[in-house]
């Protein structure tokens, strides 16, 4: 089973995930949402299934294909999330996404990144992370049955969360959930919640 078969279905087991994601839908309202990083479009589709006015965008054009055909009638483009612009159609993003597609940053490339995300953020529009929480690069050389040299970065969310300040965003949420036994997982999961200015609260 590659990726794209692994990942298409997982929000169906992850309860908390889909409740982060819904929250997304409510606070964006009609604004459109981006899901920077998409992979195989699950996430994105999920926040167009809850009605929001969802895109995605991967670097990678293999992802971006796999999407398109999981997930046909909406849209999915080839696009870097460190050069994300705003939406042709509104004032800025009503919601960006950054969902696990950091965690290939070194920490002293993520604050960056993090700043080019919240950027084109409509006023109080809202940027949410999710990545691998800890203090460690871990070398990944297989992944579902594929030889592969990847470097999975951990983050202490302590160091996202200032991250997030630096870019001036506020009303800043975090969580941290430990691993999932029956998905094999290994590591603790942050998730960061913040808005930019004039949002409210």
């Amino acid at each position: 089973m590659d990726y794209a078969d692994e990942f298409a279905t997982e929000l169906e087991v992850l309860p908390f995930e889909r409740w982060l994601l819904d929250r997304v839908v409510t606070v964006a309202g009609n604004r459109p949402v981006v899901d920077a990083g998409c992979g195989p479009g699950h996430v994105t589709a999920y926040l167009a299934a809850a009605g929001a006015d969802a895109c995605g965008i991967d670097l990678t054009r293999e992802m971006v294909d796999q999407a398109r055909a999981r997930f046909p009638g909406l849209r999915y483009d080839v696009g870097d999330l460190t050069r994300l612009i705003r939406p042709v159609n509104a004032d800025g993003w009503g919601a960006v996404l950054g969902w696990y597609s950091l965690i290939h940053l070194a920490g002293s490339e993520f604050p960056t990144a993090v700043a080019a995300l919240a950027r084109p953020l409509a006023p109080g529009g809202l940027l949410v992370l999710a990545g691998h929480a800890g203090h460690e690069v871990r070398k990944v050389t297989s992944w579902f049955g594929h030889d592969v040299n990847l470097d999975a970065v951990l983050h202490d969310p302590a160091d996202v969360v200032a991250a997030v300040t630096a870019a001036g965003l506020q009303h800043i949420e975090w969580y941290v959930r430990g691993p999932i036994q029956a998905r094999q997982e290994t590591t603790d999961r942050f998730y960061v919640m913040a808005r930019s200015p004039d949002g409210g609260g």
